[in-house]
C-alpha cells in the first residue's frame, strides 16, 4: 500500500511538474525520504526472503547444511556491520534531533524523522541477521531446516 502511495505521489508531482506547470516546493524531496525509508525499512525483510543482492554461482549448488555453515562463518561480518550501522545512525538521529536540524531547502522539514529510519531499519536487520544466525546453526548442527525457506514459500505466508 505504501508503494502505491508513493507511486501516486510521482505521478501526481509530474502531472504538476510538467502538464500544469506549477511543481510543488515539496514533492521530490518528500518522495526522496518516503524511497530512502522504505528501502531503508525493508532491509531485514529482504534479508528474512533472502533478496538481498549475491553472487549465487557455488552457494546455489551446496547442501543446505553447507550453505548454513559457509553463512554461519560469514554472520559475524554482518552483525559487526548492523551494529556499527545501528550506533553510527542513531548518534546521527539524535544530533539532528538534539540541534534541530532542518533540510536546507524552501519546504526545510527537521530531519530527524527521516534519519530516523536508519537506526530502525538497521535494528531490524540486526534481528533479521540474529534469526538467520540461529536458524543456520540449527541447520548446521542437526542438517535440517528450522524453517522452510521463505523464498520457496508458495502461500506468500512470512516465516519467522
Amino acid at each position: 500500500m505504501g508503494l502505491l502511495l508513493l507511486i501516486a505521489l510521482v505521478v501526481w508531482e509530474v502531472f504538476l511538474r510538467y502538464v500544469v506547470n506549477a511543481p510543488t516546493t515539496w514533492g521530490n524531496e518528500l518522495i526522496t525520504y518516503l524511497f530512502a525509508g522504505y528501502i531503508l525499512l525493508g532491509g531485514g525483510y529482504t534479508l528474512l526472503h533472502r533478496d538481498h543482492v549475491a553472487m549465487d554461482i557455488i552457494y546455489s549448488q551446496l547442501s543446505p547444511r553447507k550453505k548454513s555453515i559457509l553463512d554461519v562463518l560469514t554472520a559475524g561480518f554482518v552483525l559487526i556491520y548492523c551494529l556499527v550501522l545501528l550506533q553510527q545512525t542513531g548518534i546521527m538521529t539524535y544530533e539532528a534531533w538534539e540541534a534541530g536540524q532542518r533540510a536546507g531547502t524552501d519546504w526545510g522539514p527537521p530531519l530527524y524523522p527521516v534519519y530516523a529510519a536508519m537506526p530502525i531499519g538497521a535494528g531490524l536487520l540486526l534481528l533479521q541477521a540474529i534469526a538467520k544466525l540461529f536458524r543456520d546453526l540449527y541447520t548446521t548442527f542437526t542438517g535440517e531446516e528450522l524453517l522452510p525457506d521463505p523464498a520457496a514459500n508458495k502461500h506468500g505466508e512470512a516465516a519467522l
